[in-house]
């Protein structure tokens, strides 16, 4: 080969080789060291080892199997060369063969000739044989060229590409519709709400960013949300920590307010990212009293191949961190397998060259394909075991971080009025949320801002939190809890109305799954509407399929949680009803749908689109298997037509007579026939005589119309029959009592594919949530009187609501007014992600508790209900990512670990990572009321102290947390205490039926030298806490313990969290 050739092919297979190295960097996740959240702190633990097993395992594996390719190929040919030159010798002689095969002599013959060709022939793949750098650099190309199809930022995609031949595979079974999106088989995550800090060292300096301020969601107001720093003291330096603080808001700005904040870069008309990411540095370095050292060392690279400064670097990774989605595929390994085999088949084969021009040899094809498929499912392997990895902290079910509970103080018993008179944090939530001892409203107490015993007794609808008491109070409150009667709650489930859960709505299903399974009559969801304008994130380009992802995996969960009598009910606009309708199709089945009901809720009509002024929003539902729905209530002005009375109720008179279209006797000759009726004695009767009337359906022109009934229908009901004579006219004519009550029920009326009224407006939802709330910001609340509809077309009287979208808490308010107005006991179940729920949510919830009558959020009386909910916060995926932690391993042992490939491959996240406390440490249940984790972030736990990185050290409810694995009903909460430990009990149903007690408390880490204190438990176990729930089929025990019937907890607390 011609030297200069052969130096272009090697530097050709070096750029490509590295390009594949940098791709590889990429698709690990280990080229931002700098990032210390999610899977890049993950990753960055083990940053020398995965870069070792790329250089040594993946990329020296590729000349490896060039090697292993070149010496098969060669062994091959050489055992063929030496097949020929028998054959040639056999039939020419030992001197037939030279340099250049057959001597010319013998190539004349047509035998000859065909030896000598094929001498060639072998003669060619020899030389091909032994790869070419030109041909190595084709493959690395060819792996480079296909990873890059389906990576960017950090998500496996379908990347979307323009070509003459389409490149990708979608999977079809012959279905008769395929719903097909780009990203199909993955989760969508999106924890934004939950808003971090973000710290790192420089030097000796330590730098901190905290999010202190989060304004509502823009909701289609045509305003982004962005981060800006917190005022004009947002930047501070604390000289003794060396501590450097910029305080961050993420609040709704305009195009405008943006353009005049962040000026756009040269040749731009809007700010991007750069622009804002920038803005912000340059404001954060104008602080007062930042160190030269430490304003020189931020606007530095940190290394050399940075491509920004620091703090460039750290405060895109803030924002980044923050305000990003991101997406998780179930199964990368079996879809990159399928996508290597078409990208081979297209892109390496190249199947259409076959029969033209360009054909190359089949051999060459095969033998190219077989080392890139193999050195390709390297790669995937291990990109599988990350995502796989990822899977599993995403799919394991979540810890719950904290529950509470609120009452009305009618289910207290009077023995704790002292203690909560003397709790002064409870009495400050009781001036915030009712105005007591503000004097207004009528709620001024009876001793100026005194409240008390007598106070208590006389407002039976004041709301306690239990989050504002200790865990002994707590706990002796849910053991000794009452009824409004006085009677004692022997079900505490039972009694409980309500449950919020403050989390992403898909992890909060995941965990109901085993509670809730079948139990949910209606489900109403009031999703974002993607319009581009709301709360709802996507990546560029995904839109669609991002919405999709994220709705499809959460329908799914709701699927199963649904009774089989039950409807789901999803409000969206004209943006995605189509993808819904599909959606919803797929995983409900086309045959349950039911309708689209439009429902007007501004009639005057919004100029949110061209053309057409928008007026109403859609309302799909969807049932299980079986349902028949319930009539909606008889408006006030028809309830007003029933103005007659008799011994059976209420009635309205309806005329028997067939009036409108089909009325004549042609059309139903059968209902045309006399009605007799005696004036003197008012007897009615199908068969006359001299002294009745005769009449006859007439209609105004005298012509014969026909009746509504049959004759045998007038026969059974002719109670129900009342003649009178028309008063314009000296004629009788007959009519029908139609009665408001039906088996002592008022009557409704057929719900209809239109809502048409004013309550159910924008305007009636804002005025009802600002009644409650007065000027709290929250966009667009759904009207109550909306919810309650629904209700009442879905929803028996002790029937689960479910709303994985609570947004302002409606549902929960609708549920708790219908229950008022008609004595049901509908329970209720909100999910929300976010600070919504402690700040609007609730409250909400607290107020309509204590009064129905309100007004720019003070009450107008305390005209309560009683009502017990619960409340609970789960551990996120982000505080899973947090909290993983490698083993330390020994030196050797690690090394000599890390040296089997297969390892490296597919074990080592996952045993690596087992003991981690967000896996289930099962050796830390052994104390199981001292089990925390770390979470960033304060609401609902500002009461714990935070370290200098923002982490909190939160003690983990793993009682709660069992019971929810388990599908627990729970009956009866107790606490009990032996031998200065404290055993807390809980008793209650499994979902098959069996009653099961569960039993937490210290216990030592090893039997040994504790055996008197472990049969002293065993015995307390069983003489006092059996013998007090006699029922008990199952006993559930945490860490070693004598008793008999016991059962361990951890390995079914590990079997059912997934981890």
């Amino acid at each position: 080969m011609d030297p200069k050739m052969a130096k272009h092919q090697e530097e050709r297979l070096k750029r490509h080789k590295q390009q594949l190295r940098q791709k590889l960097t990429e698709l690990f996740q280990i080229d931002s060291p700098d990032l210390d959240f999610g899977v890049y702190r993950i990753m960055n633990q083990k940053r020398d080892e995965i870069t070792r097993f790329m250089d040594k395992d993946l990329i020296e594996a590729v000349d490896a199997e060039f090697g292993k390719y070149d010496t098969e190929s060669r062994t091959q040919i050489i055992a063929e060369f030496k097949e020929l030159e028998q054959t040639i010798r056999d039939t020419y002689g030992d001197d037939a063969l030279d340099a250049n095969g057959l001597k010319e002599e013998y190539r004349k013959a047509a035998k000859g000739k065909e030896l000598h060709e094929k001498w060639l022939k072998l003669q060619g793949d020899a030389e091909e044989a032994s790869m070419s750098d030109l041909q190595k650099a084709e493959i690395f190309a060819h792996l480079e060229e296909f990873f890059s199809r389906y990576y960017k930022d950090g998500d496996f995609l379908s990347l979307r590409r323009y070509a003459a031949n389409e490149k990708y595979a979608v999977p079809y079974n012959g279905e008769e519709v395929l719903l097909h999106w780009a990203n199909k088989d993955q989760y969508y995550i999106k924890t934004d709400r939950f808003l971090k800090s973000h710290g790192f060292d420089v030097g000796s300096y330590r730098v901190l960013f905290e999010v202190v301020q989060v304004e509502g969601q823009s909701n289609g107001n045509g305003k982004g949300r962005y981060f800006v720093l917190a005022g004009d003291d947002a930047v501070t330096y604390d000289d003794e920590k060396h501590l450097l603080t910029a305080r961050f808001a993420q609040v709704p700005l305009s195009d405008d307010d943006l353009l005049s904040r962040f000026p756009p870069g040269a040749g731009r008309q809007k700010p991007n990212q750069d622009d804002i990411v920038g803005g912000l540095v340059a404001e954060i370095l104008r602080g007062n009293g930042i160190p030269k050292g430490l304003a020189d060392a931020l606007q530095t690279n940190e290394r050399d191949t940075d491509r920004n400064p620091r703090l460039y670097k750290h405060v895109m990774s803030f924002t980044k961190e923050n305000t990003s989605d991101f997406f998780i595929h179930k199964d990368l390994g079996g879809f990159f397998g399928q996508e290597l085999d078409f990208y081979i088949k297209n892109e390496v084969f190249r199947l259409d060259d076959l029969g033209t021009e360009n054909e190359v040899a089949v051999e060459r094809y095969v033998k190219r394909a077989k080392v890139l498929k193999s050195i390709a499912h390297r790669i995937i392997d291990f990109l599988a075991q990350l995502e796989d990895f990822q899977k599993t902290l995403w799919e394991k079910k979540k810890f719950v971080l904290r529950a509470g509970y609120c009452m009305t103080i009618d289910h207290v018993p009077e023995e704790f009025y002292p203690e909560i008179l003397a709790n002064g944090g409870q009495l400050v939530e009781w001036r915030n949320l009712y105005g007591i001892g503000e004097g207004k409203s009528g709620q001024k107490t009876l001793a100026g801002d005194r409240v008390d015993e007598a106070f208590l007794q006389s407002h039976p609808y004041l709301v306690i939190d239990t989050a504002l008491f200790d865990d002994d109070f707590t706990d002796r409150l849910l053991e000794k809890l009452q009824h409004p009667d006085g009677t004692p709650v022997e079900g505490l489930d039972e009694a409980i109305g309500g449950l919020m859960i403050k989390s992403e709505n898909w992890q909060a299903l995941n965990l109901l799954q085993e509670r809730y399974r079948e139990q949910v009559k209606c489900i109403y969801i009031d999703p974002p509407y993607n319009t581009g304008n709301d709360e709802f994130v996507y990546r560029d380009n995904y839109q669609h399929s991002s919405w999709l992802s994220m709705m499809g995996d959460r329908l799914n969960l709701a699927h199963t949680i649904i009774s089989n009598h039950g409807a789901l009910f999803s409000s969206i606009d004209d943006h995605e009803i189509v993808n819904l309708r599909s959606l919803m199709n797929s995983t409900f089945g086309s045959l349950n749908f039911i309708s689209t009901i439009s429902v007007v809720n501004n009639l005057k009509g919004r100029s949110d689109r061209a053309n057409i002024a928008t007026a109403h929003e859609n309302l799909l539902m969807y049932i299980r298997n079986d349902f028949k729905a319930f009539d909606l209530p008889l408006p006030d002005n028809y309830r007003q037509e029933y103005a007659e009375r008799d011994d059976n109720g209420p009635y309205r008179l309806q005329g028997l007579r067939k009036r409108g279209a089909g009325a004549r006797r042609e059309d139903r000759p059968n209902l045309y026939y006399p009605i007799y009726y005696n004036p003197s004695n008012k007897e009615i009767s199908l068969e006359g005589n001299g002294s009745f009337i005769k009449i006859l359906p007439k209609l105004s022109d005298g012509s014969d119309g026909r009746w509504r009934w049959k004759k045998e229908t007038v026969r059974e009901n002719i109670q129900k029959i009342l003649i009178k004579k028309v008063s314009t006219r000296d004629e009788y004519d007959v009519f029908q009592k139609d009665y408001l009550l039906i088996d002592g029920e008022e009557k409704g009326t057929k719900a209809k594919s239109i809502w048409l009224d004013t309550k159910y407006s924008s305007d009636y939802g804002t005025h009802a949530y600002k009644k409650l709330l007065g000027e709290v910001q929250f966009d667009n609340p759904k009207s109550p009187e909306l919810i309650k509809d629904i209700l009442h077309i879905s929803s028996g009287e002790e029937d689960i609501i479910l709303d994985f979208f609570a947004g302002s808490g409606t549902t929960g308010q609708s549920v708790l007014e219908i229950n008022k107005t008609q004595t049901s006991t509908r329970k209720y179940v909100l999910i929300e992600l976010g600070d919504y729920l402690d700040f609007i949510i609730k409250p909400r919830i607290q107020k309509v508790m204590y009064s129905s009558n309100w007004k720019d959020g003070n009450p107008k009386d305390a005209d309560g209900q009683s009502h017990i909910f619960k409340y609970m916060e789960l551990e996120q995926y982000e505080d899973t990512l947090n909290n993983i932690e490698f083993l330390d391993r020994d030196g050797h042992v690690q090394a000599t670990i890390f040296g089997m490939s297969d390892y490296m491959l597919r074990y080592f996240l996952d045993v690596e990572t087992r003991e981690s406390l967000c896996r289930l440490n099962v050796d830390r249940l052994a104390t199981p009321f001292a089990y925390t984790l770390r979470i960033r972030r304060d609401v609902g736990f500002n009461h714990v102290p935070v370290d200098e990185d923002g982490f909190r050290e939160v003690t983990v409810d793993l009682v709660e947390t069992f019971n929810y694995l388990l599908g627990l009903h729970v009956r009866r909460r107790v606490v009990r205490h032996q031998g200065g430990l404290t055993y807390r009990v809980v008793h209650g149903a499994l979902p098959d039926g069996k009653v099961a007690t569960i039993v937490w408390r210290n216990s030592p880490k090893n039997p040994a030298g504790h055996e008197q204190a472990l049969e002293a438990d065993a015995a307390f176990i069983t003489d006092e806490i059996l013998r007090e729930f006699p029922d008990t089929g199952v006993l559930y025990v945490n860490g070693h313990c004598f008793a008999p019937r016991a059962t361990p907890i951890e390995p079914e607390f590990k079997k059912c969290m997934g981890a």
